[in-house]
């Protein structure tokens, strides 16, 4: 399997989040943002979910200090996800209309999929803290040159 370069990546997902970038499990809008770095450990994703945190948190709220990382896989995460558009699709009454989000979900999470999926080591991490209602996301995969992540904060009460 060829592995494509950060670049070539970084500007599909891009193309990907343009039209619709909205994660499903989270109750608030939390849109994907896309990077590419040379490492990301376990410190930088604890580092860089306490900054998402603090952006949408405010200037009262205080980072937990326990916030495990729980890592699964691609198709353990993306799976639920399509599963959920195509009951959504298959159930839709009335017009077109009413399968055109649906339809942009399933469109969405195919496509984050696919390109992740080309992608060596991948894993996608769940940052939680108990009695807290933002979860960090990021989705990890390696190309021949840097890491790419996508990356959202999650609201789930």
């Amino acid at each position: 399997m060829t592995v494509p370069t950060a670049g070539a990546i970084v500007a599909a997902l891009r193309t990907i989040i343009r039209d619709y970038n909205y994660w499903g499990t989270s109750e608030s809008d939390s849109p994907l943002t896309i990077r590419r770095t040379k490492s990301f450990t376990d410190p930088q994703i604890l580092s860089a979910d306490a900054s998402m945190r603090r952006r949408i948190g405010g200037a009262s709220y205080q980072v937990p200090i326990d916030r495990p990382i729980a890592c699964k896989t691609l198709i353990e995460v993306f799976t639920p996800l399509v599963d959920g558009c195509k009951s959504e699709v298959a159930s839709a009454m009335g017009g077109i209309e009413n399968l055109r989000l649906p339809a942009e979900g399933l469109e969405y999470y195919v496509q984050l999929y696919s390109t992740f999926a080309s992608l060596a080591e991948t894993k996608v991490c769940f940052v939680d803290a108990p009695n807290d209602p933002y979860v960090g996301l990021f989705i990890i995969g390696k190309t021949i040159d840097e890491i790419v992540v996508a990356q959202a904060l999650l609201v789930q009460t």
